[in-house]
């Protein structure tokens, strides 16, 4: 619902013409309230800052999804078996759905900001490039992410995991992905950072 009437403000671009009608919420009835996905990264980006917010930087989604404790999961250490904290494959796709859920479904799954379905529901953009070694160089606090200056770099990042994925390694708060800026696809959407 938000991300439409970014569009009628001329902010985003519509998605209704979409490669997964089925999936994407955008054009469904009854998924106002879901997360916004099928969006590319440009798409994202431009929402957020039609919202005077930001993509927010790698390091600033995992801060939100881990706290300042370290834990390995938005509601502590115990890695996520059921659909009891997120939204994710279990009983089928979606916990059974074959879809995203509204935000704000699986209040076990809180982070320890207040920041919901960190995990699970849609991939979710960031404003960084993706890097496999960048870490090992980066500076401890703040990491803003590598640069892309001479374009050595195709992919931007992903966080999350989302409604297909099942196991622990891409449903944590450290997992990550990444994709080329123009790919939209129904497992990916966006959140932004104030």
């Amino acid at each position: 619902e938000q991300y439409k009437a970014c569009v009628a403000a001329g902010g985003c671009t519509d998605t209704s013409v979409s490669f997964d009608p089925v999936f994407c919420n955008y054009a469904l009835e009854g998924r106002e309230n879901h997360p916004m996905n099928c969006v590319d990264w440009q798409q994202s980006k431009d929402y957020c800052e039609w919202a005077q917010k930001s993509l927010p930087t790698e390091a600033q989604w995992e801060k939100a999804a881990r706290g300042t404790d370290g834990r390995k999961y938005p509601w502590g250490n115990t890695p996520a078996v059921s659909c009891s904290h997120v939204v994710m494959q279990e009983n089928g796709s979606g916990c059974g759905e074959n879809r995203t859920w509204e935000v704000g479904s699986k209040p076990n799954g809180i982070s320890p900001y207040g920041a919901y379905d960190m995990i699970g529901n849609v991939w979710e953009w960031t404003a960084d490039w993706y890097s496999e070694s960048y870490y090992a160089q980066a500076p401890e606090s703040d990491p803003l992410g590598p640069t892309n200056e001479n374009g050595d770099f195709l992919y931007r990042v992903l966080r999350g995991g989302s409604w297909d994925s099942g196991g622990t390694e891409n449903l944590r708060s450290s997992g990550r992905n990444g994709r080329t800026p123009a790919y939209r696809y129904s497992l990916i959407g966006f959140r932004c950072s104030q």
